[in-house]
């Protein structure tokens, strides 16, 4: 068992140290973004019928700033529930009358469809402060004190 546990902690250190990728000309997309998160799926009845004969659910909608779609780093507009079509990658503004009809036939909580998750909501920042606290540590350097054996 240590030797596998030496093997894969050897391999491990070999895929982190291995430079054969080039981040030359690479672009981290950075900046604001909309992002749609299904929340409810919504049954298949005329009432929620497209023009184009798709189906709409409901879903999310917010604005965030992000750096390369997987750190959000903070929310610039609160998420408001949306008609969402998956097929025809759309998204409908409905009035309050029609969610909150929408909300009462299907027996959902609106207050409840209409949240963040934590990392989106925070994840992004801590992660980002991690990543600057270990650059700032990499800049501060490591004072070795020198002991000296006690003799008896």
């Amino acid at each position: 068992m240590k030797h596998l546990k030496l093997l894969f902690a050897s391999g491990i250190l070999l895929f982190f140290s291995c430079q054969t990728v080039s981040a030359r000309g690479v672009r981290i997309p950075f900046g604001d973004r909309e992002v749609l998160n299904k929340v409810a799926d919504l049954p298949d009845t005329d009432d929620y019928k497209t023009d184009e004969g798709n189906y709409i659910d409901l879903a999310t909608l917010h604005q965030e700033f992000n750096i390369a779609y997987i750190l959000p780093l903070y929310i610039e507009k609160e998420p408001r529930l949306v008609g969402y079509c998956e097929k025809e990658d759309t998204y409908y503004e409905l009035t309050d009358e029609q969610l909150s009809t929408i909300l009462e036939a299907n027996h959902l909580d609106g207050k409840k469809l209409n949240r963040l998750g934590f990392y989106t909501r925070y994840g992004g920042k801590i992660v980002g402060l991690v990543i600057i606290a270990l650059i700032i540590r990499g800049f501060i350097p490591n004072k070795k004190k020198n002991i000296k054996p006690v003799e008896i």
